[in-house]
């Protein structure tokens, strides 16, 4: 008992420490996670060419995938709707290995890129959570809710203390030791978790079906505050210094300080507001997000105005992903929309600078790493590109 709690310690203290130098970016060689990093940020350290160019397709037949992608050491791992979970080759999408199971998988994994924890962790339709090895697929472990797996895990690295949080649509939020899957702390909250939880400053963020954004300790899993956010959402918080930016159901968007456990600005739905069921990714100033009503929007972080609102074909309920454009000082946003459009969009006015239309509808959120963007679609298709120059 002494040890887990000196190595909960030592998980807390790390964390701290990283929310303190603002690693808030997926590295440029990898997409781990949902959102790309803990913090939730949509926004990766890669640099890529525009225009880009296809590299290389799959069609999976008789299935479909709603998972974003996640990447590490050139492999893409991804689960389906009908129960396979799937590594693939980053440079040419053909198979590593799979894994046929009962449950399909509507959410991300998160693989593990410590050299020493070599997993990648998903959960199901079933509620069952499984860490697969990530050179074989043998299951190492397993962990069980009473609920959909709906939100991907996140994993957190310090060394031999290295964690995995995950929500589960049974109202808990589990912290499991990533090495052997067992249950550190739990938490419950009063409706179903759909979000991926968020960490920073020592701190899990939930947005919750209860309509409140819940900060818990990520130490101990007791919570410190829950803000009310009017209404219920599944979306991911994007955290920057104290705050958190995410969208609700009912189509509000929300500024959350989390220092002090209060609304720090609220843009209110519109008239006939859409729903959001995208989570935000923050570029230099702005928290960019896709909305069900056809389009893609930019608030401010400071105050929440709306610096930019792009159409777009279809509903957006994937997420953006903020990377650089190479060779300029411009950020682009990555999405994909439910008419089967991939765009790159300039985050300072929400103009397209690149298109492509892929046909199946997206669900799912893009991936970056190593020079590559992933996605895949509704019909059952991985579509992979990178730089035209390359």
């Amino acid at each position: 008992m002494t040890h887990r709690i000196l190595w909960l310690l030592c998980w807390l203290a790390a964390s701290a420490m990283a929310s303190a130098a603002g690693v808030d970016e997926a590295p440029a060689d990898a997409w781990p996670m949902f959102r790309g990093c803990p913090a939730g940020t949509g926004r990766s350290a890669a640099a890529l060419s525009l225009p880009l160019a296809e590299r290389w397709h799959r069609a999976f037949e008789k299935t479909a995938f709603e998972a974003t992608p996640v990447i590490a050491d050139g492999t893409l791992y991804i689960g389906d709707l009908d129960g396979g979970f799937h590594a693939l080759a980053l440079a040419t999408g053909e198979t590593k290995w799979t894994l046929k199971t009962e449950a399909g998988f509507p959410s991300a994994a998160a693989v593990s890129t410590a050299a020493a924890l070599p997993l990648v962790v998903v959960g199901d339709g079933d509620g069952l959570v499984r860490a697969f090895d990530t050179a074989t697929g043998a299951v190492r472990w397993e962990y069980a809710t009473d609920g959909e797996i709906s939100g991907g895990p996140t994993i957190v690295h310090d060394g031999a203390a290295a964690r995995v949080l995950v929500g589960s649509q049974d109202a808990s939020l589990s912290c499991l030791n990533l090495a052997d899957g067992a249950l550190l702390w739990k938490h419950s909250i009063a409706d179903q978790i759909r979000c991926s939880p968020t960490l920073a400053g020592g701190k899990v963020f939930l947005a919750g079906c209860d309509g409140k954004l819940h900060v818990i300790d990520a130490a101990t899993g007791t919570e410190q505050s829950a803000v009310p956010i009017d209404g219920p959402t599944g979306t991911t918080p994007a955290a920057h210094d104290s705050q958190l930016f995410f969208g609700t159901e009912g189509g509000a968007f929300f500024c959350i300080d989390f220092g002090t456990a209060s609304v720090a600005w609220k843009v209110a739905p519109a008239v006939n507001a859409q729903s959001y069921r995208s989570s935000a990714a923050l570029a230099d100033g702005l928290a960019i997000v896709g909305s069900r009503g056809k389009a893609v929007e930019a608030f401010a972080i400071a105050d929440g105005a709306r610096k930019w609102r792009q159409p777009v074909r279809g509903r957006v309920d994937g997420s953006p992903v903020v990377v650089h454009e190479e060779g300029s000082q411009r950020l682009v946003a990555l999405v994909g929309d439910s008419a089967g459009r991939i765009a790159a969009l300039n985050a300072t006015d929400g103009k397209p600078v690149w298109e492509f239309d892929a046909g199946g509808g997206f669900t799912s959120s893009p991936a970056v790493a190593d020079g590559h963007v992933v996605m895949a679609a509704e019909d059952g298709t991985i579509w992979c590109f990178q730089s035209a120059r390359q």
